[in-house]
């Protein structure tokens, strides 16, 4: 069903990622419209508005077709960096993903104030990103995400299959090769995960931990600490920033 854009107040923010683009159409702060493109074609088949207010988040190479399809319809698009006013008073690095940045401003945003916060984004790779009680970035981790470990298994080995992940959760314990491998990656991320979470609240017990990302879903009812799991903090923390500039 097409939605009417006609009305003004309306963004649009753009999540460029490795795997695919995901894109939101917010009128003022209401999430009215999102989509998930994994291709040019459909990038052009969508029903975006064309004059809205815009902004992009980006991994991609700037020679990427989807990327200068999305820049050719949002010319004027907010680029994300760790330039970029934001609505904290927080610094990154050069070196800092835009969309790292983003997720930072989408807990800070969401989350109570003073309180370090720990931000988990399971995709592609699966990224830790730490925030201290006065909003300093702290730095974090990246490692990777269920899709590139199934597939090294299967590339650097010789026999290993190539298994193409569902969303079922594995048994831990399995029989055969293909379940072993789902299983030893799932458990493996939970492990991990938890491992980050549980060192964390260690040291910081009134702390927040957010869970988001495109394998978000899997971990939200395993993981046993308590977390606030949002699949759309990365949009929400571009709506931030982009309201933010725009008021400027």
């Amino acid at each position: 069903m097409s939605v009417d854009f006609s009305e003004k107040n309306l963004f649009v923010v753009i999540d460029a990622g490795n795997t695919s683009v995901k894109i939101g159409v917010y009128k003022n702060e209401d999430l009215i419209k999102s989509y998930d493109i994994q291709s040019e074609a459909e990038f052009i088949a969508t029903d975006l508005p064309r004059n809205a207010l815009a902004i992009i988040s980006s991994v991609r190479s700037s020679t990427d077709k989807l990327f200068i399809r999305i820049q050719e319809k949002y010319p004027d698009a907010y680029a994300l960096n760790h330039e970029t006013a934001l609505p904290y008073r927080i610094k990154f690095g050069a070196e800092t993903g835009a969309d790292r940045i983003a997720l930072c401003v989408g807990a800070l945003g969401t989350g109570l104030a003073d309180t370090p916060k720990l931000i988990i984004a399971v995709g592609t790779c699966i990224t830790y990103n730490y925030l201290s009680a006065d909003q300093k970035f702290i730095g974090g981790a990246i490692s990777p995400g269920y899709k590139m470990r199934l597939e090294a298994m299967h590339n650097f080995t010789g026999k290993l299959p190539l298994i193409q992940l569902n969303d079922d959760i594995p048994e831990e314990v399995n029989r055969t090769t293909q379940h072993n491998m789902i299983s030893g990656v799932h458990y493996g991320i939970q492990d991990e995960i938890e491992g980050r979470i549980g060192r964390f609240l260690k040291e910081n017990p009134k702390a927040e931990v957010f869970l988001t990302g495109g394998g978000h879903f899997r971990l939200v009812n395993t993981i046993k600490y308590k977390i606030f799991a949002d699949q759309n903090l990365l949009l929400n923390g571009l709506r931030f920033i982009l309201q933010h500039n725009c008021s400027l």
